[in-house]
């Protein structure tokens, strides 16, 4: 009988690899064949660009795991031996989804909600205050603002 040859892992191609680090979580990742050297990847990230030798899966999740590339969020202690994730804090993101979903009435209708509301935490007060500021600016000032809250009769 005879011994088995051990399997070689499929090498991944670019393609695959840029999803897994997308998948993991790396943030601008690009690869691609070197032009000089087709048998290396150029790998970019912000910042960045290395040659590497194509991997396989187990060992390219390995490598981007121990390459410091993937943002991890923070866990706090909620209490009970409970851990919680709490997601970034991308403030464009936040006020690019707002314009983008809501209208400039609905805007104005959320500030003027907040700005008659307090809570027993003045951090929490704080925080809403700068929320509903963040809300003028983006309807172009107070005075839009108190317009369009008009109109809606608030």
């Amino acid at each position: 009988m005879t011994p088995k040859k051990p399997k070689t892992p499929k090498t991944l191609t670019t393609l695959e690899a840029a999803n897994i680090g997308r998948q993991m979580g790396v943030r601008g990742l690009c690869i691609y064949r070197d032009d000089v050297d087709r048998d290396l990847w150029q790998v970019v990230t912000p910042g960045r660009v290395e040659s590497h030798e194509p991997m396989d899966e187990k060992s390219w999740r390995a490598f981007i795991a121990a390459s410091g590339w993937i943002e991890r969020p923070v866990r706090y202690d909620a209490g009970d031996g409970r851990k919680v994730t709490v997601p970034g804090n991308d403030e464009q993101e936040l006020f690019d989804a707002i314009r983008e979903q809501l209208s400039p009435h609905a805007v104005a209708a959320i500030a003027s909600c907040l700005q008659t509301n307090r809570t027993n935490n003045t951090e929490v007060d704080r925080e809403v205050h700068w929320f509903a500021e963040e809300l003028y600016k983006l309807l172009g000032g107070y005075e839009q603002q108190s317009r369009l809250a008009e109109e809606l009769g608030l």
